[in-house]
């Protein structure tokens, strides 16, 4: 979901070309040449904002949260929470550091759409089922770019969340279950219902074997009650699925 990008600066010739590496490293991919990179830049001017920004970001992209999140806590004078607050918060959710990611993105000032799709997300790992919903139809409501279908498919998850664990009526939201992720909601749905032979017949119109395996465990899980493990096995399908 990590989706982020940094300006590049020019102060002399030497600069210049490590510049034009972190660029070139960047588009190919390689974040960990690009960061060795930032790492010379910085030992030219140790506070360049944008080569700190640079260098948080491609830790993120290499998957070096805790080493990302140590850059953003050791130079917060220079990379103030507007500047860092969504990658901060980012690296926190990854790091299973819900509540921390939470205090992040309610301390923002700007709440951007990147920062508010985290937000859903963080909510719904702390299981407030009714603020995530909030969210993510604010964000449906109010952005206009290409994510409305991942964001209807995050909002079918909460509801399929609250019929489960809240026992809530989950309400018609007049989605076509036109794909794997809207038809599995749709199921747990039912599972929270109690509604157990429809729900198998959704689950057995998700596409992929080893998926469709994972969903035919979820349904026994639920069935007994087994709330702990049927979240361990709704988040591996849902890892694959977008929302957590």
């Amino acid at each position: 979901m990590y989706t982020t990008s940094c300006g590049c600066g020019e102060t002399g010739g030497s600069v210049s070309a490590l510049w034009s590496e972190v660029s070139r490293f960047g588009q190919s991919g390689d974040y960990a040449r690009a960061a060795k990179a930032v790492s010379k830049i910085l030992q030219i001017n140790k506070d360049d904002v944008t080569a700190l920004h640079c260098k948080v970001v491609c830790l993120i992209h290499s998957g070096s949260f805790k080493e990302a999140l140590s850059v953003i806590n050791t130079h917060t004078k220079v990379l103030t929470s507007d500047t860092i607050a969504f990658e901060k918060a980012y690296c926190e959710y990854r790091l299973n550091r819900i509540e921390n990611a939470l205090k992040t993105i309610q301390s923002a000032s700007q709440q951007t759409d990147k920062l508010k799709e985290l937000y859903g997300q963080v909510l719904y790992r702390l299981e407030h089922y009714d603020d995530c919903s909030a969210v993510y139809r604010d964000l449906i409501r109010n952005s206009q770019d290409d994510y409305e279908e991942e964001r209807k498919t995050n909002l079918s998850a909460v509801v399929a969340a609250q019929s489960t664990w809240e026992k809530v009526v989950p309400e018609d939201l007049g989605l076509q279950e036109a794909t794997y992720e809207l038809c599995y909601n749709a199921a747990c749905a039912l599972i929270g219902q109690g509604k157990l032979n429809e729900a198998m017949k959704k689950l057995q119109r998700a596409e992929g074997k080893d998926t469709g395996k994972e969903c035919c465990h979820l349904l026994h899980v639920y069935t007994f009650g087994e709330r702990e493990h049927g979240i361990e096995s709704w988040s591996n399908v849902e890892n694959r699925v977008g929302l957590l």
